[in-house]
């Protein structure tokens, strides 16, 4: 009925609720490189990725019995249900429809973010290990004549006097 469903919407609301949390917490370990962290919290997100999954065919048949129940087809959208039930005056379901859309609508902004940090610190380590390839394959190295040469070398040597 109504309280199942309402049930099953709530439910779903505090997984996405946890979900965001966790993206919220990423996107401050990815500003302070905390690879540590980093590692900790994908193996938190599949978890909680694979709840929100899980109880959403719990949710997904909860829809559709009320769906049915109030005469829409058994694939109607919980916006279209949220809408029949609005008009009769039962606005709970749609409060956690919108609630459930600005969860949503929160947790790709915090994913596009987390994806621009970490492509722009992935370009950044890409880009300094090009400059440090460059310094390392054009090294001055000090010749057995006395002097120095440029040649091209493939390991790291460090010269005090450069």
């Amino acid at each position: 009925m109504v309280k199942t469903l309402t049930a099953a919407l709530e439910t779903q609301l505090h997984l996405l609720e946890d979900f965001i949390n966790l993206l919220n917490r990423e996107t401050r370990e990815l500003s302070d490189i905390n690879l540590d962290a980093m590692a900790e919290l994908n193996g938190l997100k599949e978890s909680a990725a694979a709840r929100i999954e899980t109880h959403s065919v719990v949710m997904r048949k909860e829809i559709e019995d009320a769906a049915v129940r109030e005469g829409l087809p058994p694939k109607a959208t919980l916006g279209e249900l949220a809408a029949t039930y609005k008009r009769k005056g039962k606005k709970e379901i749609s409060r956690l429809h919108e609630d459930l859309n600005r969860v949503a609508d929160r947790i790709r902004q915090a994913i596009d973010v987390n994806r621009e940090i970490a492509e722009r610190f992935a370009a950044s380590v890409t880009s300094s290990l090009g400059l440090l390839t460059r310094v390392i394959n054009q090294s001055n190295t000090y010749g057995a004549s006395g002097g120095y040469q440029q040649r091209t070398t493939g390991a790291v040597l460090v010269n005090r006097e450069a």
